[in-house]
């Protein structure tokens, strides 16, 4: 006969205690690992067996800019405007450009350097200047 009533009743008498389907958790996923013993001598780890931290695989160098448009430049006040300065790297050919403009990039698409000579600017490469 019980005499008392347990404390904590999470789950008590339900058939799955919270994992879905009465299959579920019974395989090697759901088992306790031992953690313990790799956080305790973390450390060391860091300090003698580097190698087991590198990085896998393969990585891409990303040297991908941001871009503007033409119409982001059109709404810019001035004569020449330097969008290096702004964070841009690239200027693409999305929109018109209503003025002559002298725009400074690091690079240009091929529409966007026509579009802004045949505008009466001109487009100047960075690395050219």
């Amino acid at each position: 006969m019980r005499r008392f009533r347990r404390k904590i009743s999470k789950h008590r008498g339900s058939r799955h205690v919270g994992r879905g389907k009465n299959k579920r958790g019974r395989g090697k996923g759901s088992r306790m690992t031992n953690k313990r013993v790799f956080h305790t001598n973390i450390q060391h780890y860091f300090r003698h067996e580097p190698e087991r931290f590198h990085a896998k695989g393969f990585v891409r160098k990303t040297t991908r800019g941001r871009a503007i448009n033409l119409s982001g430049i059109n709404a810019m006040a001035g004569n020449e405007i330097d969008v290096t300065t702004l964070g841009y790297s690239k200027v693409l050919s999305g929109g018109k450009l209503g003025r002559a403009v002298n725009v400074v990039a690091r690079s240009f698409s091929k529409p966007a350097a026509e579009k802004i000579e045949q505008a009466g600017g001109k487009a100047i490469v960075k690395g050219e200047i």
